[in-house]
């Protein structure tokens, strides 16, 4: 395939993640109820690996590793926005003191913040690098935000409530800049991690933990 040809592929690519791990959880669903989250992010998680080799290799993946360069506010800005959550975390911790669930949230937190961000920043950021950084930006923070009430929204009451799109989109709009300015994703995935953890992403997933307010 051509670099054109790949980059196509790149930009088209969210639309089928998302028909398909839609399709898994609803399909899943029916036996498993609220853990399809299990096996679909696994499909999830694969069908991003497969992309991102398919279209970068690992040369891109060494690349988005590298050291950020310019200023630290990029890197900054990066983080803070992980820690939007840390007030609700304070209040609702508890949630997690169950060591299968202790060991479900940090696992999750872990591993994925580097595909969530391979993909929707480095991999489609670099898709639509000719694009402009505002449109560039917008479609990969669009995509990041309505992945959630269309995949993850299918069994998670917190998920699929329209009142997360925008803070969503801002949030990966600001790891996305933080990436075009730095060029790294080293501090988008800290901060992906932060807000995993202190979102309580498996708890909301599982329907344990709704936020207020959705």
């Amino acid at each position: 395939m051509t670099e054109q040809g790949r980059r196509l592929l790149a930009v088209a690519s969210p639309i089928l993640l998302i028909a398909v791990c839609r399709t898994v959880q609803q399909v899943v669903g029916r036996v498993l109820g609220v853990w399809a989250w299990v096996p679909t992010m696994l499909v999830f998680w694969a069908s991003i690996a497969a992309l991102i080799l398919w279209v970068g290799g690992v040369e891109s993946v060494a690349r988005w590793l590298q050291p950020s360069r310019g200023p630290w506010l990029w890197r900054l800005l990066a983080v803070a926005v992980g820690l939007l959550s840390l007030p609700g975390f304070v209040k609702h911790c508890d949630v997690v003191r169950p060591p299968a669930m202790l060991f479900l949230w940090l696992t999750f937190a872990v591993v994925n913040p580097w595909f969530e961000e391979g993909y929707w920043r480095g991999a489609l950021l670099d898709a639509t690098a000719r694009w402009g950084g505002l449109l560039s930006v917008s479609y990969s923070a669009i995509w990041f935000a309505v992945s959630h009430p269309l995949i993850w929204g299918v069994h998670s009451v917190a998920l699929r409530h329209w009142a997360i799109l925008p803070v969503l989109a801002a949030v990966g709009a600001a790891w996305a800049v933080a990436y075009r300015r730095s060029r790294s994703l080293r501090w988008p995935v800290a901060g992906h991690m932060c807000a995993d953890l202190f979102g309580l992403s498996v708890p909301v997933l599982l329907n344990i933990h709704v936020p207020s307010g959705t």
